[in-house]
């Protein structure tokens, strides 16, 4: 390791500890709400409603978490915390939910 800081384990350390609720968006469409019971380099354990589910990490298009878990969130030296989060209004129009796709 080249003592570089990951984000992507930061944010499922956090939500695990935490016992966020997230949304995991697959590359096929499905999406997967629940808790994150587990993670390794490859995978992500959810704990969801009826079951649990190991997600791939090369499947996942993107995860949603609740803002109020990213705000806890360390981020990289010298970035300045509260203006990644308050400039966030002006890209609502660009982030949103993905549409959903429908096997036929």
């Amino acid at each position: 390791m080249t003592g570089e800081v990951s984000i992507q384990n930061q944010l499922l350390n956090l939500v695990r500890r935490e016992h966020s609720l997230i949304t995991v968006f697959l590359v096929s469409g499905k999406k997967f709400v629940g808790y994150v019971i587990g993670f390794d380099r490859y995978t992500v354990h959810l704990r969801c409603r009826d079951f649990d589910q190991i997600v791939f990490k090369h499947a996942i298009t993107n995860i949603s978490v609740p803002r109020a878990i990213m705000q806890r969130l360390p981020i990289a030296e010298g970035a300045d915390h509260a203006e990644v989060f308050q400039n966030g209004p002006e890209h609502e129009e660009m982030i949103g939910e993905p549409e959903s796709r429908e096997e036929s």
